[in-house]
Protein backbone atom coordinates (compact mmCIF):
# COMPACT_ATOMS: atom_id res chain seq x y z
CA UNK A 1 0.00 0.00 0.00
CA UNK A 2 1.18 3.86 -1.00
CA UNK A 3 0.87 6.15 2.03
CA UNK A 4 1.28 10.07 1.79
CA UNK A 5 1.23 12.17 4.93
CA UNK A 6 1.36 15.56 4.55
CA UNK A 7 4.22 16.72 7.45
CA UNK A 8 3.81 20.65 6.27
CA UNK A 9 2.90 22.27 3.36
CA UNK A 10 -0.82 22.37 3.84
CA UNK A 11 -3.22 25.23 4.63
CA UNK A 12 0.34 27.46 4.69
CA UNK A 13 3.44 29.19 2.36
CA UNK A 14 5.79 26.78 2.37
CA UNK A 15 7.22 24.14 4.53
CA UNK A 16 6.97 21.49 2.24
CA UNK A 17 7.50 18.46 4.20
CA UNK A 18 5.94 15.50 2.41
CA UNK A 19 6.55 11.70 3.19
CA UNK A 20 5.43 9.04 0.37
CA UNK A 21 6.27 5.28 2.23
CA UNK A 22 5.46 2.43 -0.88
CA UNK A 23 6.15 -1.16 0.40
CA UNK A 24 10.57 -0.95 0.86
CA UNK A 25 10.55 3.09 0.18
CA UNK A 26 10.62 5.95 2.47
CA UNK A 27 11.09 8.88 0.90
CA UNK A 28 10.68 12.56 1.39
CA UNK A 29 9.52 15.15 -1.06
CA UNK A 30 11.19 18.19 0.14
CA UNK A 31 11.98 19.17 4.27
CA UNK A 32 11.47 22.91 4.55
CA UNK A 33 11.07 25.74 7.23
CA UNK A 34 7.61 26.43 7.98
CA UNK A 35 8.16 30.27 8.61
CA UNK A 36 4.41 30.57 10.38
CA UNK A 37 5.62 27.95 12.93
CA UNK A 38 9.27 29.16 13.40
CA UNK A 39 7.86 32.42 14.02
CA UNK A 40 5.81 31.30 16.70
CA UNK A 41 8.71 31.10 18.86
CA UNK A 42 12.10 32.25 16.86
CA UNK A 43 13.24 35.75 15.18
CA UNK A 44 16.23 35.58 13.15
CA UNK A 45 18.69 36.76 13.83
CA UNK A 46 18.11 38.56 17.31
CA UNK A 47 16.47 35.15 18.87
CA UNK A 48 17.18 31.47 17.74
CA UNK A 49 16.98 27.92 18.64
CA UNK A 50 19.64 26.74 20.94
CA UNK A 51 18.70 22.84 20.70
CA UNK A 52 17.43 21.60 17.63
CA UNK A 53 15.72 18.78 19.72
CA UNK A 54 13.77 22.01 20.81
CA UNK A 55 12.29 22.13 17.39
CA UNK A 56 10.61 18.97 17.74
CA UNK A 57 9.23 19.67 21.02
CA UNK A 58 7.57 23.00 20.34
CA UNK A 59 6.43 21.30 17.35
CA UNK A 60 8.15 23.44 14.26
CA UNK A 61 9.44 19.10 13.54
CA UNK A 62 7.54 16.70 13.27
CA UNK A 63 8.25 13.66 16.19
CA UNK A 64 10.19 11.35 13.65
CA UNK A 65 12.62 8.80 14.52
CA UNK A 66 15.73 7.80 12.51
CA UNK A 67 15.78 10.85 10.42
CA UNK A 68 17.55 13.65 12.50
CA UNK A 69 21.10 14.26 13.71
CA UNK A 70 20.43 14.95 17.12
CA UNK A 71 18.26 11.56 17.71
CA UNK A 72 19.74 8.24 18.77
CA UNK A 73 17.99 5.78 16.35
CA UNK A 74 19.51 4.43 13.04
CA UNK A 75 18.59 6.10 9.60
CA UNK A 76 14.85 4.30 9.04
CA UNK A 77 13.93 6.80 5.60
CA UNK A 78 15.80 5.91 2.20
CA UNK A 79 15.96 9.57 0.74
CA UNK A 80 14.73 13.56 0.44
CA UNK A 81 14.32 14.27 -2.82
CA UNK A 82 14.14 18.45 -2.71
CA UNK A 83 12.28 20.54 -5.58
CA UNK A 84 14.84 23.61 -5.45
CA UNK A 85 16.77 25.38 -2.90
CA UNK A 86 14.18 28.58 -0.85
CA UNK A 87 14.38 27.33 2.55
CA UNK A 88 10.78 26.52 3.13
CA UNK A 89 11.43 23.21 1.08
CA UNK A 90 15.07 23.25 1.86
CA UNK A 91 15.93 24.65 5.60
CA UNK A 92 16.14 21.82 7.72
CA UNK A 93 18.65 19.26 5.39
CA UNK A 94 21.69 20.09 7.95
CA UNK A 95 19.87 18.65 10.85
CA UNK A 96 19.05 15.34 8.39
CA UNK A 97 21.12 12.45 9.10
CA UNK A 98 23.98 12.11 6.98
CA UNK A 99 23.47 8.73 5.99
CA UNK A 100 20.04 9.49 4.47
CA UNK A 101 20.82 10.41 0.68
CA UNK A 102 19.39 13.72 -0.12
CA UNK A 103 18.55 14.20 -4.05
CA UNK A 104 18.39 17.69 -6.19
CA UNK A 105 19.07 19.72 -9.35
CA UNK A 106 22.71 20.30 -10.00
CA UNK A 107 22.11 24.16 -9.89
CA UNK A 108 20.31 23.68 -6.54
CA UNK A 109 23.23 21.76 -5.34
CA UNK A 110 25.39 24.86 -6.36
CA UNK A 111 23.69 27.57 -3.99
CA UNK A 112 22.90 25.20 -1.53
CA UNK A 113 26.68 24.22 -1.17
CA UNK A 114 27.52 28.37 -1.33
CA UNK A 115 24.55 28.70 1.64
CA UNK A 116 27.18 26.43 4.01
CA UNK A 117 30.16 28.30 2.98
CA UNK A 118 28.71 31.66 3.80
CA UNK A 119 26.74 30.25 6.64
CA UNK A 120 23.31 31.05 5.33
CA UNK A 121 21.27 27.84 6.30
CA UNK A 122 18.52 28.53 9.27
CA UNK A 123 19.15 25.87 11.20
CA UNK A 124 22.49 24.03 11.17
CA UNK A 125 25.37 26.12 9.70
CA UNK A 126 27.31 23.55 9.64
CA UNK A 127 25.20 21.94 6.32
CA UNK A 128 25.64 18.68 5.04
CA UNK A 129 29.04 16.75 5.13
CA UNK A 130 27.62 14.30 2.79
CA UNK A 131 26.30 16.63 0.15
CA UNK A 132 24.01 16.07 -2.18
CA UNK A 133 23.34 13.58 -5.14
CA UNK A 134 22.19 15.59 -8.28
CA UNK A 135 20.04 14.90 -11.31
CA UNK A 136 18.84 16.91 -14.60
CA UNK A 137 15.35 17.11 -16.74
CA UNK A 138 13.91 13.54 -17.45
CA UNK A 139 16.53 11.49 -15.75
CA UNK A 140 15.69 8.71 -13.30
CA UNK A 141 15.94 7.90 -9.46
CA UNK A 142 15.16 4.29 -8.03
CA UNK A 143 14.94 4.46 -4.43
CA UNK A 144 13.14 0.59 -3.56
CA UNK A 145 10.53 0.22 -5.77
CA UNK A 146 9.74 3.77 -6.51
CA UNK A 147 11.08 5.79 -9.47
CA UNK A 148 11.38 9.57 -9.93
CA UNK A 149 11.58 11.12 -13.05
CA UNK A 150 12.16 14.89 -12.20
CA UNK A 151 11.58 17.85 -14.81
CA UNK A 152 12.21 21.43 -14.41
CA UNK A 153 9.29 24.23 -13.78
CA UNK A 154 9.73 27.97 -13.88
CA UNK A 155 10.75 29.43 -10.14
CA UNK A 156 12.10 32.50 -8.75
CA UNK A 157 15.37 30.21 -7.98
CA UNK A 158 17.27 28.29 -10.79
CA UNK A 159 17.32 24.81 -10.45
CA UNK A 160 13.69 24.39 -9.66
CA UNK A 161 11.97 21.11 -10.42
CA UNK A 162 8.59 18.93 -10.30
CA UNK A 163 8.39 15.05 -10.39
CA UNK A 164 6.74 12.68 -11.60
CA UNK A 165 6.80 9.40 -9.38
CA UNK A 166 5.85 5.95 -10.34
CA UNK A 167 4.47 3.70 -7.26
CA UNK A 168 3.81 0.16 -7.11
CA UNK A 169 -0.26 1.82 -6.84
CA UNK A 170 0.15 4.34 -9.22
CA UNK A 171 1.71 7.19 -10.34
CA UNK A 172 2.07 10.69 -8.36
CA UNK A 173 3.08 14.48 -9.28
CA UNK A 174 4.71 16.90 -7.31
CA UNK A 175 4.90 20.26 -8.99
CA UNK A 176 7.24 22.15 -6.22
CA UNK A 177 6.76 25.64 -6.91
CA UNK A 178 6.46 26.56 -10.10
CA UNK A 179 4.95 30.15 -12.18
CA UNK A 180 3.83 30.80 -15.15
CA UNK A 181 4.26 34.31 -15.09
CA UNK A 182 8.52 34.28 -15.41
CA UNK A 183 10.94 34.85 -17.92
CA UNK A 184 10.92 31.01 -18.39
CA UNK A 185 7.42 29.98 -17.98
CA UNK A 186 8.08 27.09 -21.09
CA UNK A 187 9.77 25.16 -18.60
CA UNK A 188 6.90 25.06 -16.64
CA UNK A 189 5.12 23.98 -19.86
CA UNK A 190 7.31 21.59 -20.52
CA UNK A 191 6.33 19.88 -16.95
CA UNK A 192 2.95 19.81 -17.63
CA UNK A 193 3.31 17.60 -21.08
CA UNK A 194 5.86 15.47 -19.20
CA UNK A 195 3.27 14.56 -16.43
CA UNK A 196 0.34 14.49 -18.73
CA UNK A 197 2.76 12.10 -20.89
CA UNK A 198 3.73 9.74 -18.21
CA UNK A 199 0.05 9.66 -16.68
CA UNK A 200 -0.74 10.51 -13.36
CA UNK A 201 -2.99 9.35 -11.18
CA UNK A 202 -2.90 12.13 -8.13
CA UNK A 203 -1.52 15.82 -8.16
CA UNK A 204 0.25 17.44 -5.28
CA UNK A 205 0.64 20.80 -6.41
CA UNK A 206 1.61 24.13 -4.81
CA UNK A 207 -1.84 26.43 -4.60
CA UNK A 208 0.06 29.56 -3.43
CA UNK A 209 -2.07 32.89 -5.31
CA UNK A 210 -4.11 29.98 -6.65
CA UNK A 211 -7.89 31.61 -6.15
CA UNK A 212 -8.34 35.33 -8.14
CA UNK A 213 -5.14 36.62 -7.51
CA UNK A 214 -3.32 38.53 -9.98
CA UNK A 215 0.22 38.60 -10.04
CA UNK A 216 2.33 41.29 -11.98
CA UNK A 217 5.13 39.16 -14.58
CA UNK A 218 8.45 39.85 -14.63
CA UNK A 219 8.36 41.97 -17.49
CA UNK A 220 6.03 44.39 -15.51
CA UNK A 221 8.18 44.51 -12.78
CA UNK A 222 10.98 45.24 -14.58
CA UNK A 223 9.30 48.03 -16.11
CA UNK A 224 8.16 49.23 -13.11
CA UNK A 225 11.54 49.45 -11.45
CA UNK A 226 13.02 51.28 -14.80
CA UNK A 227 10.61 53.56 -14.72
CA UNK A 228 11.43 54.42 -10.78
CA UNK A 229 14.65 54.72 -11.05
CA UNK A 230 14.74 56.58 -14.12
CA UNK A 231 12.12 59.40 -12.42
CA UNK A 232 14.39 59.24 -9.02
CA UNK A 233 17.22 61.85 -9.18
CA UNK A 234 19.22 60.67 -5.59
CA UNK A 235 19.75 57.54 -3.95
CA UNK A 236 17.69 54.34 -4.83
CA UNK A 237 17.98 51.48 -2.44
CA UNK A 238 17.03 47.78 -3.56
CA UNK A 239 16.66 44.57 -1.85
CA UNK A 240 16.67 41.29 -3.29
CA UNK A 241 16.42 37.80 -2.40
CA UNK A 242 19.90 36.25 -2.36
CA UNK A 243 18.40 33.28 -4.72
CA UNK A 244 16.02 34.89 -6.53
CA UNK A 245 18.07 36.05 -9.15
CA UNK A 246 16.66 36.01 -12.88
Amino acid sequence: MVWLVFYGGVGEVGGNKVLLEDEDAKIFLDFGVSFAQMGKFYSKPFLSPRRKEGLVELGVLPPLKGIYKFDKFEASFDAIVVSHAHMDHAGFLPIIKEGIPVFCGETAAIIMDAFTKTGRWMIGKEGRRDGFKTFRTGGRLKVGGVEIRPFHVDHSVPGSYGFVIHTSEGTVAYTGDFRMHGAKSDLTEDFVRAAEEEGVDVLITEATNISNAYVSSEWEVKEKINYIVSNTDGLVVAYFASTDID
